[in-house]
């Protein structure tokens, strides 16, 4: 206040300090000592503890939700500035979103004061609480996903992580059925795998979540089934000193098997005689030795189809998920309650007869003279699998053949997919190792038979199969999904 001078002038004028409103500052709660201990010792005992804007729950790991992380005039602030940022478009088998590249070059004082509040004072807020030594490394960047757009499950062990945060700047009308949920898995003891998920967390706007990043905090980004909105968020890793990772003890070996004897007249009966025509046959060979791939259409006969693809429809068949989640995700048919017709067709696709065929139409060695020595080195071996795929489904590519330090000859025989779109997923997709640009895609093609032939340097996933493919419905088939014959034949 300025004094009143007895002639009725004012005096010099005293200024009060005032907050910095371009300056972030955490939450007052956080600075409350009380807070602070009871927050340290929950995590410590990995205990849950709820105040009045943090969260903190032990499982199915120990991760924290702070409500109300900045003020909404700099929530939007950052907003605004993001928005005149380059998001790169990024797609692969483990996602597929929008981002910028790391923000501590950004020029915007928004995100420059948001960046200085996460290295100066969040990250002795995170050591203080959680024990956890931090450096001065801080990775932010912004990422943008929208509809169909997601990121599967993995764990965010890379380099030095050690807390993971992300903060969102998502519309406050944000609700569970727009999907985008941070979802987290549960794993299983010892063997460090991701086994469902156990708890979904709403990107409510201007929360910040953070956990520690080990071996087991497997999580993905459900996928965004929302039209009309965007899910904004700020995130990425405190670092400090590496911890040491588990061994994984690596996965069994699918078995191997040769040929099944004979079915000469089944593969007669159904294959269509296009593909016994010699100057057909010479025909493909040539295109496969060329390209290393083909697509062979139509290669059923018509009513044969419609035989299997009921029988695949049938309810009495069980279908089995496979996992873990960090590597694949989709059905096989469960061999015990198998139709005779589907068990039928399941080994001509692995019988003597099968081989020969695809030894014609490809020009690999899939026969042996001595197939009576069936564990000797050189029979032509083969496993393969029934599987169906729908939404939500997807393979990840070091989700390889568990044989992939041999050449391989893959065998996608595919029903039901009539008018599949490559904007579904579902694909499959071959890049070689080490690289980025596909090799090759296939899309999923009614009764047409794949053949690809990679070697140990080419890997494959099946591409995360999106909301709009339940879209897609077909005669006896309400959820858009279709079925795979897999096999995979060695020389």
């Amino acid at each position: 206040m300025s004094k009143r001078r007895k002639d009725g002038t004012s005096g010099p004028q005293v200024k009060l300090a005032k907050c910095d409103q371009t300056q972030p500052q955490l939450p007052l709660p956080l600075h409350d000592g009380e807070t602070t201990e009871k927050l340290q010792d929950a995590w410590s005992r990995s205990l849950d503890v709820e105040t009045s804007c943090v969260t903190l729950q032990a499982k199915p790991f120990r991760h924290c939700i702070i409500k109300n992380y900045l003020s909404e005039e700099f929530i939007a602030k950052l907003e605004t500035d993001l928005s005149q940022l380059s998001f790169n478009t990024k797609s692969n088998d483990l996602y597929s979103f929008k981002q910028t590249n790391d923000l501590k070059t950004a020029d915007s004082p928004s995100i420059g004061a948001f960046a200085s509040l996460l290295k100066e004072k969040m990250k002795d807020w995170l050591v203080e609480v959680t024990g956890i030594p931090l450096n001065d490394k801080v990775a932010i960047t912004s990422s943008i996903y929208e509809h169909t757009d997601t990121l599967l499950c993995h764990d965010d062990e890379l380099e030095e992580r050690r807390i993971a945060f992300i903060l969102y700047i998502t519309p406050p009308s944000w609700t569970m059925v727009d999907g985008g949920t941070l979802d987290l898995f549960s794993s299983s003891e010892g063997r460090i795998k991701p086994e469902k998920v156990v708890k979904s967390l709403l990107p409510t706007r201007n929360s910040l979540v953070f956990f520690e990043v080990t071996a087991s905090s497997f999580h993905q980004v459900a996928e965004v089934l929302a039209t009309d909105k965007r899910r904004l968020s700020m995130g990425g890793w405190f670092h400090g000193p590496p911890l040491a990772r588990p061994a994984q003890s690596p996965e069994p070996k699918v078995p191997l098997k040769p040929w099944t004897d004979g079915y000469f007249d089944m593969v007669e009966d159904w294959v269509n005689p296009l593909y016994f025509d010699d100057e057909v046959l010479a025909r493909i060979q040539q295109d496969f030795e060329d390209n290393s791939e083909i697509l062979l259409e139509d290669f059923l006969k018509e009513d044969k189809v419609q035989m299997i693809t009921t029988a695949l429809q049938a309810k009495d068949l069980k279908w089995t998920q496979t996992g873990p989640f960090n590597k694949r995700h989709y059905e096989q048919a469960d061999s015990t309650s198998m139709s005779e017709l589907v068990q039928q067709v399941a080994k001509m696709f692995q019988s003597e007869a099968m081989f020969l065929l695809l030894g014609r139409l490809t020009g690999l060695t899939l026969q042996s003279e001595d197939d009576g020595e069936e564990d000797s080195h050189g029979i032509p071996k083969c496993w393969g699998e029934v599987r169906r795929w729908r939404h939500g489904y997807y393979t990840l590519m070091h989700d390889e053949d568990p044989h992939n330090n041999d050449f391989c000859l893959d065998s996608m025989f595919y029903l039901n997919s009539l008018d599949w779109k490559s904007d579904y997923g579902g694909y499959v997709s071959y890049i070689a190792k080490g690289e980025d640009e596909e090799l090759l895609t296939v899309l999923p093609k009614d009764n047409a038979l794949a053949l690809v032939y990679r070697d140990s340097d080419t890997l494959r996933f099946v591409k995360y199969i999106n909301t709009r493919a339940t879209d897609r419905q077909t005669s006896g088939n309400q959820d858009g999904s279709f079925f795979e014959v897999y096999n995979a034949y060695y020389e």
